[in-house]
């Protein structure tokens, strides 16, 4: 019980405090905002409707995670050693175990709801990308709304109530994208689309959908699920980066693992079977093929559930030891 009297307000304030940065609001909105936009950026197909939109739209949602997770790991940490408002909360009986781990529980929340945000993105834009595009547009019209819509509302409440503008926006997104979601999940096409006659590279053809809806991909879900849990990782090295570096060179650390992570099967596969440092860099360093399953999708293919038990398994066991080395490193670390 002392334990969450200590631990559950600080992760909450931490979940308040981070969305108010209006790099957060801005970058978020970008990206949820880019995938919306890619069914009309890319048009070709590749023999599959809307397989570039998607692994694209997949593609943006792990990078995201990656600029996303490390400036707010930074501001809820390094910016508070460096502010000495860690200090004063350390000098009441809050253990640094707790601090950090309610910080890293604040940031996880924050990022959790961004995830959920870019995952309804991708399945909207999926679903515009695999029809034609004077009827596609319909399905991402109310995530536009629902941007829109945000900054309005966010613009209203600070006006009357002076509430902060960043994370009221932030939040205000999340509910309507949610709304916006449910709205095209159940939104038909034109009923008489059946009988419209599409002109397309000079050949005439019906819709083939006609004005039956347009399926909502569900296993993009599972795929989303796993660019969560790297996420998650690479939130947990930048906390560990936040204890001692700023905001440019956590990033670039962070960077740096992103890349050799994606690099590591054709860097030390190999060389893992014939000597040991290569075998202990190989298990050490992340391999973030194993979150990356958007070819899995292809063909009306799908991600196992199982598949992605056994991903969380290594993703929570990596972001434990990564967080046990910070516990150690804060607990032996100077706070004025």
């Amino acid at each position: 019980m002392k334990f969450a009297k200590n631990f559950f307000p600080l992760a909450r304030l931490t979940c308040v405090e981070i969305p108010r940065q209006p790099a957060l609001l801005l970058l978020s909105t970008t990206l949820i905002l880019f995938i919306g936009c890619l069914p009309f950026l890319i048009t070709h197909n590749l023999g599959e409707a809307g397989k570039l939109v998607r692994d694209s739209a997949l593609a943006m949602m792990f990078l995201g995670s990656l600029l996303l997770a490390v400036p707010a790991a930074c501001n809820a940490v390094s910016t508070e050693i460096r502010r000495g408002t860690a200090g004063a909360i350390l000098s009441k009986p809050v253990s640094r175990i707790r601090f950090l781990a309610a910080k890293f529980t604040g940031v996880s929340m924050v990022m959790l709801v961004f995830s959920g945000m870019a995952t309804l993105a991708i399945m909207m834009a999926d679903r515009a990308a695999a029809i034609e595009f004077n009827v596609g547009w319909r399905y991402l019209i109310p995530l536009y709304l629902a941007i829109i819509g945000a900054y309005l509302l966010a613009s209203a409440i600070n006006y009357f109530t002076n509430r902060p503008f960043a994370s009221t926006a932030f939040w205000c997104m999340a509910v309507l994208i949610l709304l916006a979601f449910i709205w095209t999940w159940v939104m038909k096409e034109n009923p008489h689309a059946n009988e419209t006659v599409i002109e397309h590279a000079g050949h005439s053809h019906a819709n083939p959908h006609g004005g039956e809806p347009i399926p909502i991909r569900w296993s993009l879900i599972p795929a989303c699920a796993l660019i969560t849990l790297a996420a998650l990782m690479i939130q947990a090295l930048a906390l560990l980066c936040a204890l001692k570096l700023g905001v440019v060179a956590s990033l670039s650390v962070c960077s740096g693992f992103f890349l050799v992570g994606l690099m590591s099967d054709y860097l030390l596969a190999e060389r893992a079977t014939e000597t040991l440092w290569a075998k202990l860099l190989y298990w050490i360093l992340p391999n973030w093929q194993h979150f990356w399953m958007a070819d899995a999708l292809t063909a009306g293919g799908h991600v196992p559930w199982m598949y992605v038990a056994q991903a969380s398994v290594y993703a929570l066991t990596w972001t434990a030891g990564i967080l046990l080395i910070a516990f150690g490193f804060f607990d032996r670390m100077e706070v004025c």
